[in-house]
């Protein structure tokens, strides 16, 4: 690894002296492969305010102390990329309020692996425990290391670099889960390869500021627990779901507990029970803070094809279960504006035919998508930026057209298909991470920049859909884009602006005064505010073809052009950051639809 430049933020007539330093894997940095070292790179500050554009002029990688202007104080997420001959590379770093400021570049669309080879290991467990830390755990030594417990690996994104948890776990797992977990990682539940896999009732914990485990006694479980599914909560605490335990450490669960960062206790007491026990289940927090339980095995071996729905916080059913086809192996991702995606692999000797792409909206109904067409063999799905994941599917990468409700290529640039296992992750909604069984490196692709500070190019709906996203599959019916209308969203369908959230911000819609949406706050919780609705309602006069909605701290206040204006009730917390979108009211007055024109968000704090 090693550093490309540094400069200084301004922030009014002041200048803080921050130091920038930009980081590279070695095998696919600019400069290598026989470039010329002579990198161009642009960088965009971005935060609660509104980006000016791109920056006029850029600078040398090479050119160490070139002064950055561009960056202000305030911005709080940096985009850099970079760009040599034909070839380019972008990263994203979210920036803190002081300090100095690390940005990883990556090959855009081009997989790039880091570091040295970390050594044969089957069955480990690859997550992101925050934005720039991705830990690797568990599983068993393979090839040379056959027969030893292989370390934890720690892996900083910000810079690139890897190193070996000091001191490491307390008992070696496989089969163990991974989280976000206060100031670290949880490392929760799993067999001891070294006793004759047997189940572990405890969970341990990853100090990122030490580098290592604590050595002090470890969390204990409310009952031994493997191969389960885990989520972090919105409340910062831990959701165990399922996985196999018992006496035997064989039978199939189906209870759930919560591990509390803060008291690093365990609680079952007031929390759901599956309705179908199940091993190795997908555990998903969704847009609205639900738990959508998903796929995994029963008693028997044979795969679940029950969904079940969750409360925020896990202590009872939230929606009626469903059931999905089920096939040889399946693939599930949260979908930014409310609901899920899933792939499934048809069952052995299926004749054509076989749905394998499907929606799970928001309100918990199936939606038949366009199928996948070709080989579908180990299906991967990724991040979510733009309300796109991407999908890796055994021999190719596609990425999620939101308002088609299709597929199509991505146009990754590699020379050869990747290798992919179980052990993936995505730390932000355009990295892909994986361990390469072949090579036994971590390797990434960068697809996407676009975050939670990102700007938008203009009035969204339009001329596109672009930067949008339904909360179900776009259907006439449901939410749809109409290029001569704009949005058009039935009764209670939502379209959502994608990656982008917001503390102080105008909101201003276009809209037929007939035919209204609501406009939709909604904060990390998963709690909305629904202006037009009967807690915050608006009266229109037949001339009122717009609306202005502005959020400042707890104060929320609407206005319409004939005049009147209104406040809604507080909802949030001031320090609530926000999504915001557009949904069709419950009671449509006799009107089949709503639509809006265009929709106007702008950021209001200052640079």
């Amino acid at each position: 690894m090693w550093g490309l430049a540094c400069a200084g933020c301004r922030g009014g007539a002041s200048t803080t002296t921050r130091t920038v330093t930009v980081y590279a894997p070695s095998a696919c940095a600019p400069g290598t492969a026989g470039l010329d070292g002579g990198a161009y790179a642009t960088y965009l500050a971005l935060g609660d305010f509104e980006s000016p554009g791109p920056p006029a002029a850029g600078h040398l990688l090479g050119d160490l102390g070139d002064p950055l202007p561009e960056i202000d104080e305030a911005c709080r997420a940096l985009v850099v990329e970079a760009t040599e001959s034909d070839m380019a590379w972008s990263g994203v770093a979210t920036l803190a309020p002081a300090g100095d400021v690390g940005v990883l570049l990556l090959p855009t669309l081009r997989s790039c692996a880091f570091a040295s080879p970390l050594g044969g290991r089957t069955g480990s467990t690859l997550a992101a425990v925050d934005a720039e830390d991705v830990l690797l755990v568990g599983g068993m030594g393979a090839g040379a290391q056959s027969g030893t417990a292989p370390p934890t690996v720690a892996l900083r994104l910000d810079t690139g670099a890897a190193h070996l948890a000091q001191p490491d776990l307390l008992t070696p797992r496989i089969g163990a889960t991974v989280t976000a977990f206060g100031e670290g990682g949880l490392v929760a539940g799993g067999a001891n390869p070294s006793s004759g896999q047997s189940v572990l009732d405890t969970a341990e914990v990853y100090n990122l500021a030490a580098g290592g485990f604590a050595q002090q006694s470890p969390i204990f479980l409310s009952a031994p627990r493997a191969y389960h599914g885990a989520v972090t909560l919105a409340t910062g605490e831990t959701l165990l779901v399922g996985g196999v335990g018992g006496a035997s450490g064989q039978t199939v669960l189906g209870s759930m507990e919560i591990v509390d960062p803060a008291t690093q206790t365990v609680r079952a007491e007031n929390v759901a029970s599956l309705a179908v026990p199940r091993r190795a289940p997908e555990v998903l927090r969704l847009a609205s803070g639900e738990i959508l339980v998903a796929g995994g095995f029963d008693g028997n071996g044979a795969a679940v094809s029950t969904l079940e729905w969750f409360a925020p916080d896990a202590s009872a059913p939230s929606k009626r279960a469903s059931v999905l086809a089920t096939g040889a192996t399946q693939a599930f991702v949260a979908l930014e504006a409310g609901g899920a995606l899933a792939v499934i692999v048809p069952p052995a000797g299926t004749d054509g035919g076989f749905q394998n792409v499907w929606v799970i909206g928001a309100d918990g109904t199936l939606a038949a998508a366009s199928p996948i067409a070709g080989s579908l063999t180990q299906p991967v799905l990724f991040g979510g930026a733009g309300g796109a994941p991407v999908l890796w599917t055994g021999d190719r990468w596609l990425r999620w057209q939101p308002w088609s409700g299709s597929f199509t290529a991505l146009d990754s640039l590699d020379d050869r298909p990747a290798s992919i296992d179980r052990a993936t992750a995505s730390p932000d909604p355009g990295l892909a991470l994986w361990l390469d069984p072949d090579t036994a490196q971590i390797t990434g692709l960068r697809f996407d920049v676009r975050g939670a500070y990102s700007s938008l190019a203009g009035p969204l709906w339009v001329s596109s859909p672009d930067d949008t996203a339904p909360d179900g599959l776009a259907v006439v019916g449901g939410a749809s884009f109409d290029e001569t209308e704009g949005v058009v969203l039935a009764s209670g369908a939502s379209a959502f602006v994608t990656d982008r959230t917001y503390a102080d911000v105008s909101i201003d819609v276009a809209a037929p005064a007939s035919e209204p949406p609501l406009v939709v706050l909604r904060d990390e919780l998963g709690d909305e505010l629904q202006i037009g609705d009967t807690l915050c309602p608006v009266v229109r006069a037949p001339s009122d073809a717009s609306l202005h909605v502005e959020r400042h701290g707890t104060a929320v206040t609407w206005a319409l052009p004939g005049g009147a204006s209104g406040t809604c009730p507080p909802p949030f917390a001031a320090s609530a950051r926000l999504s915001i979108g557009l949904r069709g009211p419950s009671a449509m007055g006799g009107a089949a639809r709503a639509v809006a024109s265009s929709m106007t968000v702008t950021r209001l704090g200052s640079p």
